[in-house]
């Protein structure tokens, strides 16, 4: 079966499921250094050179890649943007609320300007500040109120270069697809040479290159769940694009070919946006968990607030005109 195939017969239901499990991993991910400190070794950071959230997030890009490029190819600009608009904003303005309730509940006393500062930061992803003034003070990794939004910047300025793309017909022409893969890799390897926010941008826009490259040619690309999963190993020597389209096909091919299994809630937003506040918050309630002990405990009690997020705020919005991906 052809990827072409998979998404043309409407099975995308465990792609809901993959992104669940990839917002996840990036709350077990997290754990570690939340429970012992910054610079504390994450999961598969010693053994493939980059954390279980790392190549989480990378699969979050490449999925990105591939359904957003479906998305900007059947839609007028603002029936594509009032769409990304709904899908990011609502969520995160009320996490943000959430986040702010939670770190004062720390003990964190930021003034009305600090805070109002840090909300619009937050919210335009203009120039997020992670840190608000006494947050989880005596938590290891104290200050940091909610570190995974940092992501949020890139998606968007990843639309805005696949959109425009789409719009000057770049899907159509195969080597254009090729030249953005080629420049998103040069990038990648000048990174050192780069601005601080285009060096963080490289790696994951050429993860989210990959994915629309997979939407142009979706129907010549063979999804063998087998050869996937045998080849996976590769990711541990391969260079970082390789590898990244190495574990996306190995994902993509076994979520595809497996029977699906439809999600009533897409709960992967709401894991990835509270996770952390909430793990941040475990830690100062229970000083001393160790990574694992916190890992399954954030993670349990991150789900709640997705499950609010969802049927509050996510899907409403959703359920709007031009709102689904």
């Amino acid at each position: 079966m052809t990827l072409g195939a998979a998404l043309a017969a409407g099975r995308t239901g465990n792609l809901d499921l993959l992104r669940l499990m990839l917002a996840a991993s990036v709350v077990i991910s997290h754990a570690w250094p939340l429970a012992l400190g910054p610079g504390t070794p994450e999961p598969l950071a010693g053994l493939t050179g980059h954390a279980l959230g790392g190549w989480a997030v990378a699969l979050f890009f490449f999925l990105s890649g591939l359904l957003i490029t479906a998305s900007a190819e059947r839609r007028r600009a603002g029936q594509f943007w009032k769409a990304r608009i709904l899908r990011i904003f609502p969520g995160l303005g009320v996490a943000l609320l959430v986040t702010l309730t939670l770190a004062l509940a720390s003990g964190s006393m930021p003034g009305l300007a600090e805070a109002l500062t840090w909300f619009i930061r937050a919210l335009t992803l203009v120039s997020i500040e992670h840190r608000l003034s006494g947050a989880f003070a005596a938590n290891p990794y104290a200050g940091v109120v909610n570190g995974p939004l940092w992501s949020l910047f890139h998606e968007v300025a990843a639309y805005g270069v696949c959109f425009l793309f789409v719009a000057l017909g770049g899907t159509r022409r195969p080597r254009a697809v090729l030249g953005v893969i080629a420049g998103a890799a040069l990038s990648v390897s000048l990174a050192a040479y780069l601005p601080a926010r285009a060096a963080t941008f490289a790696p994951l826009f050429l993860a989210f290159a990959m994915g629309m490259a997979a939407h142009v040619w979706r129907d010549r690309l063979v999804l063998r769940p087998v050869m996937a999963v045998v080849a996976l190993p590769l990711i541990v020597v391969l260079p970082w694009g390789l590898a990244v389209a190495v574990l996306a096909y190995a994902c993509l091919s076994v979520a595809l070919c497996a029977p699906e299994r439809a999600l009533s809630a897409d709960l992967s937003y709401g894991v990835y946006i509270y996770g952390w506040p909430v793990a941040q918050t475990i830690v100062h309630l229970h000083p001393g968990l160790d990574p694992l002990a916190l890992a399954a405990t954030s993670l349990a009690a991150t789900v709640p607030f997705a499950v609010f997020s969802w049927y509050a705020v996510e899907r409403p919005a959703l359920a709007r005109r031009w709102a689904r991906v």
